[in-house]
């Protein structure tokens, strides 16, 4: 096994796919003690040639060469969304853990057999996204867990990015000149793509989905014309109830201007984040004050809490995103070394999809949709943790 320079193992990782998401990846593993690259595959030979020139490790010249390596623990999925259930069983079947970019697959029969085959292997299957671990995330699920606003009651949840079909999507390029893969992310629709960066936040605030209705709209279809044969919705409201009784409005899209806040009501005050999409985004308490009269203004002055983790040391030079992408990489290596079950394991990852896909198909605001909950009342525990903080196991 690969040994870091401090002496402690790692685990050996290697990418399956180049595209355009590996370039939020590859500058954030220098963070991450636990990971050791060795080398990545793309059917596009020239995207993996540059991606090792990058960040490091080896070209490979097929998956089954990667799938094939000893040195190779964790095979790490970017593939285009339609091949990953084939890539996820090939590597699972090839004996190595997994962690496949979202979504895991896109129904959930498939998404079962994948964790049952995990199960039976003895193999752990993870799934992004990982934003779960940023500094805000962590400071904000904290605060919850430590009862900082009393009982949660409310949460109002909005990822918003923007009008998709007005902005120049076709010009968008990574790092290393990877176009956006636009027509696939459209196809996908904005619930498939981006309700995962709120559902594990809330998830691991208040437990599991257990009650959910929703409504999805497709404001601007006309102007994805020649562009995708089937438009998925851009817009997704939903209302969820979790296992802890909190309530949420949940609205998802890419038509409205931009809104990524997060607000949490409590009995003894409000929490809030401007913007989930940025990992070091403050984190905002208004205590509940005594009122008098006619007085409704029952909040104190907000005051920042201090972040429970430190920055992270790399990153990547992108004004529209600042994202933990590396950190569920990280931890799922770190439950190999260990034996641990890794927060985004299947059991979490299964829910998170699950509540995604009945989120994207939903289709009367007045449907009310019974979400099977696993077992466990928080899915994570009262358990808080961050690659960013893991010594180098010896």
């Amino acid at each position: 096994m690969p040994t870091s320079m401090g002496g402690g193992k790692r685990v050996g990782v290697a990418f399956l796919g180049c595209g355009y998401a590996a370039d939020f990846y590859g500058p954030t593993l220098p963070n991450y003690p636990e990971i050791s690259l060795i080398g990545a595959y793309d059917p596009e030979e020239e995207r993996a040639k540059t991606f090792v020139a990058e960040y490091g490790g080896r070209l490979f010249g097929s998956m089954e060469e990667v799938l094939a390596d000893p040195e190779v623990r964790i095979v790490v999925n970017l593939t285009p969304t339609a091949r990953h259930y084939t890539v996820n069983r090939a590597a699972l079947s090839a004996g190595k853990h997994v962690y496949c970019e979202k979504p895991m697959t896109t129904n959930m029969a498939e998404a079962r057999e994948l964790a049952s085959l995990a199960a039976q292997r003895g193999l752990l299957l993870c799934s992004a996204p990982a934003t779960v671990f940023s500094r805000s995330a962590q400071t904000l699920v904290r605060a919850v867990h430590d009862g900082v606003v009393g009982t949660p009651r409310l949460a109002y949840a909005s990822l918003d990015m923007g009008p998709l079909a007005f902005m120049a999507y076709r010009d968008w390029r990574s790092k290393r000149g990877v176009p956006w893969p636009y027509r696939e992310e459209v196809a996908n629709g904005c619930v498939l793509e981006h309700a995962g960066y709120l559902l594990t936040w809330l998830t691991a605030m208040f437990g599991p989905v257990v009650r959910m209705s929703g409504h999805t709209v497709t404001p601007f279809a006309d102007q994805w014309e020649g562009v995708v044969a089937d438009v998925a919705p851009e817009t997704s409201f939903g209302a969820l109830r979790f296992a802890d009784g909190t309530v949420c409005r949940l609205t998802i899209g890419w038509a409205a201007p931009a809104d990524k806040s997060l607000l949490v009501v409590g009995d003894e005050g409000v929490l809030s984040v401007d913007d989930v999409w940025q990992a070091s985004s403050p984190v905002t308490l208004r205590r509940r004050v005594r009122t008098t009269g006619r007085d409704t203004g029952y909040l104190a002055e907000p005051e920042r809490l201090p972040f429970v983790l430190p920055p992270l040391e790399h990153g990547y030079d992108d004004e529209a995103h600042d994202l933990t992408v590396g950190a569920g990489i990280a931890d799922l290596a770190r439950a190999v070394l260990t034996g641990d079950r890794p927060p985004l394991g299947a059991e979490f990852s299964l829910h998170i999809l699950d509540v995604s896909l009945r989120f994207a198909t939903a289709a009367t605001a007045d449907e009310h949709i019974d979400v099977p909950a696993p077992s466990a009342t928080r899915l994570w525990g009262d358990r808080y943790r961050h690659p960013a903080e893991f010594s180098a196991l010896a």
